[in-house]
């Protein structure tokens, strides 16, 4: 987890001293509670699982507190399939669970947004990203690197999987690197670009061809020259973004 530590801190000076490990009873808690953890988790846990300092990404709560509190409660969720993760902040209670039956990597597995209840049915999962690591990389980048950039624009392949199938999300890639982006590390489905003074930033559906994509820019005029050359490539149509 260290070097998505030193990925915070490009954008957020000083992150390093906030964040908090959760301490190893409480690891070892959790993991009575909700069965062997996978590696990213654990290491997530050991570096900043008792606090993320000032990092607030996906209008979610992550505290090792909160899961132990969710795990007392809600004792159906001990040793189930899925794994608490993280808490919604927001009104619509779709919370992140990992997903153990598919697992991603050496170590880590699919992140899912799931109703908390007892009952609810694992058809009724929502896929979101294929790891945890692949999330906070995600997320943390949409969160402090895109709004330091004033011009935005995102594109979106159609919601249905069958109209989707026709857009590549290869074709962002290629024309990102032809217009010197760097991509960076470790991110592999989903894709994360920085170029100085444009950044872009690639959603990839873990298990649908469905994707989207923001491009964020310094200069008015260069979002407009980028924005035009990326609806040409990809055949779609861009929207400004706050």
């Amino acid at each position: 987890m260290k070097p998505f530590v030193e990925f915070v801190e490009k954008y957020r000076p000083g992150f390093s001293e906030k964040i908090t490990p959760a301490d190893w009873v409480d690891i070892s808690m959790l993991e009575e509670d909700a069965g062997p953890l996978p590696g990213a988790y654990r290491r997530f846990l050991e570096t900043m699982g008792a606090s993320m300092g000032d990092l607030e990404i996906a209008d979610a709560h992550f505290s090792i507190h909160s899961t132990l509190g969710v795990y007392r409660t809600m004792s159906w969720l001990q040793d189930s399939r899925y794994i608490f993760l993280a808490g919604d902040n927001g009104l619509a209670s779709w919370h992140w669970f990992l997903d153990r039956s598919s697992p991603h990597g050496t170590d880590d597995c699919l992140v899912v947004n799931r109703l908390l209840d007892e009952n609810y049915p694992p058809e009724g999962s929502h896929p979101m990203y294929v790891g945890l690591e692949e999330f906070l990389y995600y997320e943390t980048f949409k969160e402090l690197r895109l709004p330091q950039l004033p011009f935005r624009r995102k594109f979106s392949s159609p919601d249905d999987a069958a109209a989707a199938a026709r857009y590549r999300a290869d074709a962002v890639t290629a024309l990102a690197e032809e217009k010197g982006f760097k991509r960076l590390p470790p991110v592999e489905h989903c894709a994360l670009y920085e170029r100085g003074d444009a950044a872009l930033l690639l959603y990839r559906h873990p298990t649908q061809p469905t994707f989207s994509f923001i491009l964020g820019c310094e200069d008015s005029a260069e979002m407009e020259r980028l924005a035009q050359d990326f609806e040409t490539r990809t055949g779609l149509k861009s929207v400004i973004t706050r």
